[in-house]
């Protein structure tokens, strides 16, 4: 009955009008900010982003948390970033990735109750870095990886906070992202070689991640920058405005004056702030207003590490490999649970679950139909 279902919020010529659709990212995890009219001293919140800018208003606000997007609302994203994705390619010359993103997860076997879905999995991946569902796969594969490496360093390292870290630099309207990526991990190296690094942290878990905006698609200029999670032996005590001051001395001195901002952040929850930092290369949303110039460019990345480690950390890391190697497994992005299989009960009505096989248009209106019952 739901394939006859109205599919007019779908597209019949999805290559030709991907770019009419608004692609979000996904839900992030934000850290907490001490609010405006706090009478806490400043040391509590020394770190958090407010802090970095004193005295500007608008660094005040606190950001409303994002909606939550339904079920149907993120295959359809996804299926119209990689639709435009394949559009890309195609236009570069690059039918065999073209034709690889147009068939992933194009076609999907459904496990559900009729009133929930319970699993779904994709007949063919693509495995390409800028689709949104293979790009979710790669962020839990690492999260699986890292997420008790680092657990386990904390726990022989009491004494170490987590701290998220964000440096970037200026941006160059000349400069490819091959090139911005070598000039940022070159200040990166530069950094963890200072000894004012050295006395504060003992080692990072680094991701790297580039942005796009409306104003650089004229100027073809993208923001690369990175994420790192550090390990700071200071009390919050030492993390005092001097240290902060003298900080961004030591990025703008090791960056040769091209830094643009430093921004410091504490965490507070462990898998938070390992997803975080392992979330993405780039933002969904963002792909959007790739051109083929950009998608060129980013190609030349294919074969480099977006994910690297330093210092003691990174000693740590391979010596915790060669003890747990067997136990590390590649998980996929949907954990299949052994006591759901068709006959059994769905795990939020008791309802006896069944598979269905289709494609991902129907699926679309499939949760859709799910989604307005709820409502109803």
């Amino acid at each position: 009955m739901f394939f006859a279902m109205n599919m007019s919020v779908l597209l019949t010529n999805p290559s030709a009008t991907a770019d009419e659709f608004t692609l979000s990212a996904g839900l992030i995890r934000s850290f907490s900010v001490a609010p405006a009219t706090s009478n806490l001293p400043p040391l509590t919140y020394l770190d958090n982003k407010q802090y970095l800018r004193v005295g500007v208003q608008s660094d005040n606000r606190v950001k409303s948390k994002k909606k939550r997007r339904l079920p149907s609302e993120k295959l359809l994203s996804h299926y119209q970033t990689r639709t435009c994705l394949s559009r890309l390619y195609s236009e570069l010359g690059n039918e065999k990735k073209a034709a690889k993103l147009y068939k992933c997860s194009s076609f999907f076997n459904v496990l559900t109750c009729g009133s929930h879905i319970v699993r779904k999995a994709a007949s063919f991946r693509c495995n390409n870095r800028l689709c949104p569902d293979c790009a979710n796969r790669r962020s839990n594969r690492l999260f699986s990886e890292y997420e008790p490496i680092v657990n386990a360093y904390l726990s022989e390292n009491p004494d170490f906070s987590l701290l998220h870290l964000t440096l970037t630099q200026a941006q160059k309207p000349d400069e490819t992202i091959k090139q911005a990526r070598q000039r940022l991990i070159e200040a990166i190296k530069r950094l963890v070689d200072r000894k004012f690094w050295k006395n504060a942290f003992a080692g990072s878990l680094n991701s790297y991640e580039f942005t796009i905006s409306n104003r650089s698609c004229s100027t073809g200029a993208i923001h690369y920058h990175a994420h790192l999670l550090v390990f700071c032996k200071l009390s919050v005590g030492q993390r005092n405005k001097v240290w902060l001051s003298k900080f961004r001395d030591v990025w703008s001195d090791v960056s040769r004056g091209e830094n643009k901002n430093l921004k410091i952040r504490p965490v507070t929850d462990l898998q938070a702030g390992v997803r975080e930092i392992l979330k993405y290369i780039v933002k969904p949303s963002d792909i959007k207003q790739f051109s083929t110039n950009h998608l060129a460019e980013v190609e030349e990345l294919r074969k480099h590490k977006m994910v690297s480690t330093t210092g003691e950390f990174h000693k740590f890391v391979k010596a915790y490999r060669q003890r747990e190697e067997s136990s590390l497994i590649e998980s996929e992005s949907e954990v299949v649970r052994t006591d759901l299989c068709v006959g059994g009960a769905c795990p939020k009505c008791q309802k006896p679950l069944y598979e269905l096989q289709m494609p991902i248009r129907q699926l679309i209106i499939f949760a859709q139909d799910i989604e307005q019952s709820q409502k109803e």
